[in-house]
This record gives structure tokens, C-alpha cells and sequence, in this order.
């Protein structure tokens, strides 16, 4: 696939991904206490490899959390837990919920588009990209992942679009190599590709 390239590369990330923008506000946030000590308990038994115990944890700190944004962040971290543990199905209204109280998470988004695409949602899976992109414009693994969407549909003229907005970020050297090869794939899928029918 071509937007492999560019995701071996290391920048596109999976479902669950800490390397996004919102990271460190993540760090920063504080929970209601009861929703704190629900989450550390949790991650505790995680940790532990108790993961019913953990997912009933983090289920009860997502229903009890007091406010909007304990509950947000609750709700992230029960899906963090699913995408981790291949429960894809599970995560992706997790997700829905987490930018619902937050619609401003550009990881929460991210990980939402990326779990709608694996869910066979591709329409779900841009919008959700979308407006992660519009969130952090400047953060690329929403647009790495809505490029690879793209050509999966083979959208040659939007992937192409996602990639050249790569080449304007501030990438490392190995990465803007990447997104290089995979523009050159891509015009190279765009010719091979046969003309549109004439109208009728």
C-alpha cells in the first residue's frame, strides 16, 4: 500500500497512540478524585493483566465521574484500554463519547477515525480524521492516517492532497523522505488509472 511508506516510517501511529498533540494536556489534566482513584485503580490491574477486573474499573470511573471532564478522560482511558486489548468494536463508542465531552481531543479523534476505518467505516473514519486535522493542523498523524484512507479508496487527488500538506510540516528527515516516495506512488497509481467515461 502506499501510504505504508510513510506509516513504517513511524508517524502514523495505531489506535491508542500517546504521541499526538493533546499528550501533554493529557498529563496536565486533573480528575474529580473519585475519578482518579477508579482510573488507578484500573491501570493498576491492567497492569497486573486482570483485565476484567481493569475494564470494570474504568467502566465505573466513565459512569461515575462528576464532571465533564473527569468523564472525558475516563471515557479515553477505558478506550485506550479496548484498542489495546483488540477490542476494537468495543473502543469506538468509548471514543464517541470521550469527544463528545471533548471535542476538542485531537488523539481522541484520531484514534476514533482510526477505529471506524478498521470497523469498515470509511465515511465515519474521514469525518472523524477531519476534524482532527482541523483541531491540530500542524500534528501529522491525523493527516497520515486520513492520506492512507485515501488511498485505500483510491481518492488519488485528496491523498495527494493529505501528503503535500505533509511535506509542509516540520518533519524529520527519514519521515519527508517517506511522504515523498508516496506522492511519487501515487501520481504513478493517478496515470495508470483509466479516464472517466465521457458523459452521456
Amino acid at each position: 500500500m502506499v501510504a505504508a511508506l510513510v506509516a513504517t516510517a513511524g508517524i502514523a501511529g495505531g489506535c491508542g497512540g500517546r504521541g499526538d498533540a493533546t499528550a501533554a494536556r493529557r498529563a496536565r489534566e486533573q480528575p474529580a478524585p473519585v475519578t482518579a482513584r477508579l482510573l488507578a485503580r484500573a491501570r493498576g490491574a491492567e497492569r497486573a493483566r486482570r483485565y476484567d477486573q481493569a475494564r470494570a474499573f474504568y467502566e465505573e470511573a466513565a459512569r461515575s465521574a462528576p464532571d465533564r471532564a473527569s468523564a472525558a478522560l475516563a471515557w479515553r482511558e477505558l478506550a485506550r484500554a479496548l484498542l489495546f486489548w483488540g477490542e476494537i468494536a468495543a473502543a469506538e463508542p468509548a471514543l464517541a463519547r470521550a469527544v463528545e465531552l471533548a471535542p476538542d481531543d485531537v488523539g481522541a479523534w484520531h484514534d476514533l477515525g482510526i477505529a471506524r476505518s478498521r470497523l469498515g467505516d470509511p465515511a465515519g473514519a474521514e469525518r472523524a480524521l477531519r476534524r482532527a486535522i482541523a483541531l491540530a493542523p500542524d500534528e501529522p498523524r491525523p493527516r497520515v492516517a486520513l492520506g492512507a484512507l485515501l488511498v485505500t479508496e483510491r481518492r488519488w487527488p485528496d491523498a495527494l492532497a493529505q501528503y503535500h500538506a505533509l511535506e509542509r510540516l516540520a518533519l524529520p528527515d527519514p519521515i519527508r523522505r517517506a511522504v515523498a516516495r508516496a506522492i511519487a506512488l501515487i501520481q504513478a497509481e493517478q496515470e495508470r488509472a483509466p479516464p472517466a467515461a465521457p458523459p452521456r
